[in-house]
């Protein structure tokens, strides 16, 4: 049941990820790694597109709830 999301957003998401890591040098400390996966992080999530994302859940949610409308 969850694999519309896991294809539909965490695919997308893993793959932005793994696109900013050649664009950008590794950090050196711990907390420059930190800071720097929510950085990739938020830029990836940006990327994906709000109608990606709102097309997953309605391929996840059982049928029963098909008639409830999402934004």
């Amino acid at each position: 049941m969850y694999q519309p999301l896991d294809v539909g957003v965490m695919g997308l998401l893993k793959s932005s990820l793994r696109s900013t890591w050649v664009y950008r040098k590794s950090p050196k400390t711990a907390m420059e790694k930190r800071l720097d996966i929510i950085e990739r992080t938020i830029i990836a999530w940006n990327s994906i597109d709000e109608g990606t994302v709102c097309s997953s859940f309605k391929k996840a949610i059982p049928r029963q709830f098909e008639a409830v409308e999402f934004l």
